[in-house]
């Protein structure tokens, strides 16, 4: 395999079909691929001698995801014709934290921060790559390599602006980590599932154990956040802000600024993500994007939506699609040694929320408008079918308790 880093350059980068998911730099052998910030947001680029191998392009999710390829590597078989388009999965539940503490602070139901910390404590993992908020910019977000508790615990909750966790992947190695768990959106995934499928570079390959990903519906633009910062909570500069979570608080969570005064500002959830940054701030790239619920994933979690359920009146809880006999296997310690609670959920109900309709449908008909004009665009070598489909009946059964 040949190739430089100039190929991912042109091909991908400059043609606005980088997904950020940091896979290029945390596979590159020679470590030479670092992150330029353009407009706020994080690019690759080339910070040391390229080693002409070709690895970064042939990983990169950006401009090419053989779905059916990675799905009959992953589950040994094609995906059938379904309605709704889940991909492949062996049970569908709703999870929770058992511990109320992780499950009040997480964005639904701290499955994944529970998950994370059993696989640790009980040796089955040495790490995990998780999104966390940089400390010296606390407005920001990063990659965090978590190597113990604490650190999974303080990476809880949903980060709305980029992070290349995947950039992590050689620190990893280096820090000794032979069995690394990563918690990625559904990009992220492509890029690691590419990366086994390549069977490149060998240790990392190995290394990789356990992968969670993340629902989602888009990336944002940290740009947005900036508005959202300065217009609704009327600050003049973001250095003024000590720390922030963009679920902060009760279910469902809002954007909370904590202030080096001591002051907290408040902004109400759905006025920003519904009113606001979502529809004003996604991500190019995340338009076309097709994969809503990270269908190669071991483990598929996202926030669980009753209808019925109050803001402030309900505890948060996950969906959670079991894909991979890695994933069942986790999730199936985590409850048999009290970290994790579960319920039955009928997968086909997550069709009734947003998130299925800006990917599976919005994105899968935007993506064919944009090859109809010859625009930049991914190939995932499988025809999405965005054809409407009653969901006004698919509501949520009751939030488990």
């Amino acid at each position: 395999m040949e190739g430089s880093f100039s190929e991912l350059q042109n091909g991908i980068i400059l043609r606005g079909l980088c997904t950020a998911c940091g896979t290029c730099a945390g596979v590159c052998p020679a470590q030479a691929v670092g992150w330029a910030d353009v407009d706020g947001e994080p690019l690759p680029e080339l910070t040391g001698a390229c080693a002409n191998c070709g690895i970064c392009t042939a990983v990169c999710p950006g401009a090419e995801v053989n779905i059916p390829v990675l799905e009959k590597f992953v589950f040994g078989r094609e995906r059938p014709d379904e309605v709704p388009d889940l991909g492949f999965y062996r049970e569908a539940l709703a999870a929770w934290s058992a511990d109320p503490s992780v499950r009040t602070r997480g964005a639904g139901g701290g499955l994944v921060t529970s998950l994370l910390v059993y696989a640790l404590e009980r040796g089955i993992i040495d790490c995990a790559l998780v999104a966390g908020f940089r400390r010296d910019e606390p407005c920001r977000t990063e990659a965090r390599l978590a190597t113990v508790k604490e650190d999974i615990l303080a990476a809880a909750q949903s980060k709305y602006a980029c992070v290349p966790v995947n950039t992590l992947l050689n620190r990893a190695l280096a820090q000794g980590c032979r069995r690394i768990a990563v918690v990625g959106l559904p990009c992220q995934i492509h890029g690691l599932r590419k990366t086994q499928f390549l069977g490149e570079p060998a240790l990392l390959v190995k290394s990789i154990v356990f992968m969670v990903g993340l629902f989602c519906a888009s990336q944002f633009y940290f740009e947005g956040t900036r508005h959202l910062i300065m217009e609704r909570l009327g600050l003049t500069s973001l250095h003024d802000i000590a720390a922030m979570s963009y679920r902060g608080g009760d279910w469902p969570g809002h954007l909370v600024a904590e202030l080096k005064d001591g002051r907290r500002l408040v902004l109400d959830r759905h006025q920003y993500m519904y009113h606001h940054l979502m529809p004003a701030f996604k991500r190019d790239r995340c338009e076309m994007c097709v994969d809503w619920s990270a269908e190669l994933a071991d483990l598929s979690v996202g926030d669980y939506w009753d209808p019925r359920a109050r803001a402030g009146d309900a505890l948060g809880t996950s969906s959670c699609l079991v894909r991979t006999a890695a994933g069942e296997e986790i999730l199936k310690g985590a409850v048999q040694n009290g970290y994790v609670k579960t319920a039955e959920m009928e997968a086909s109900r997550l069709a009734a929320g947003v998130g299925y309709e800006l990917k599976k449908h919005g994105a899968a008909f935007r993506l064919k408008q944009r090859r109809r004009f010859g625009w930049p665009a991914p190939e995932y070598h499988r025809e999405t079918d965005y054809t409407p489909f009653a969901r006004e009946q698919q509501l949520a059964p009751e939030t488990p308790s």
